[in-house]
């Protein structure tokens, strides 16, 4: 924990590989990383859907807007306006260049300055696969206070997050705050959350890749990065199914108090 320093660890991942394996799953192929983004797209129009949410005409924020896959995202849902925010270099100048018609900024979603930075308060904050990634317990909140005062009164949060029964510290990069402390928080902040969908059961995680034999671990990811639009189609069932296999999750929260 002590050696991750969030600013040099992305700067290093984008400038090596501008492309959705630089910010999704590092340990796939890109192939791979097409059909887990877009399976969080899946999970998200069906939240879009289900909670009655338009982007037709709306202010959005990207918070982690890294190779701008979110930015398309919106754009053709019809947002009137995109702000984009990241952490590196790397990701707000070639943003600024493929996007000239939107906002980019460079800064910390737990900097103190962020909302200073920005001066203006949003319909719809995508916060996906950012906040688990702060690792200190301090700037997690900060970054939440941050979300809050950037949202507008009724506005809506997507977070991707597990948001299980407790925290898991998976990596030196990587910890998953429980559910608990994300309704804490983000009460604390005067948001609630309104409903959490499964994003992925079979996608995000190895599944031939698991093997530990020496030699075998290399094939079964080969397979893995194959398979990949097969375990889409799957977790398309299980996600139907309620099934609580699910390895990552969708908070939709929404803004309640000014």
């Amino acid at each position: 924990m002590k050696n991750y320093n969030p600013r040099d660890y992305w700067e290093k991942c984008l400038s090596k590989r501008f492309e959705l394996s630089g910010v999704g799953h590092a340990g796939f192929s890109e192939y791979y990383n097409k059909w887990l983004y877009k399976a969080k797209i899946r999970t998200l129009k069906k939240a879009l859907l289900s909670q009655q949410i338009d982007i037709h005409d709306k202010i959005v924020c990207d918070v982690g807007c890294g190779t701008g896959f979110f930015i398309d995202f919106y754009r053709l849902q019809g947002a009137q306006d995109i702000v984009g925010v990241d952490i590196t270099s790397i990701s707000i100048r070639n943003l600024k260049l493929k996007y000239s018609e939107y906002h980019f900024i460079k800064e910390d979603v737990s900097s103190s300055s962020l909302v200073s930075k920005i001066n203006r308060k949003f319909d719809i904050l995508n916060v996906f696969d950012i906040l688990y990634h702060i690792k200190e317990n301090k700037a997690f909140r900060r970054a939440i206070a941050n979300i809050s005062n950037l949202t507008k009164n009724k506005g809506v949060i997507f977070i991707s997050d597990l948001c299980g029964s407790k925290s898991i510290d998976v990596a030196e990069h990587v910890e998953f705050r429980s559910r608990k402390i994300y309704e804490i928080t983000l009460e604390e902040n005067g948001i609630e959350i309104i409903a959490i969908y499964s994003l992925y059961y079979l996608l995000n995680r190895p599944i031939f890749g698991m093997i530990k034999l020496v030699g075998l671990r290399e094939i079964g990811i080969s397979l893995d990065n194959l398979f990949a639009p097969i375990y889409y189609c799957l977790d398309g069932i299980f996600l139907s199914s309620k099934s609580n296999k699910n390895n990552l999750n969708l908070i939709v929260a929404k803004k309640v108090k000014p």
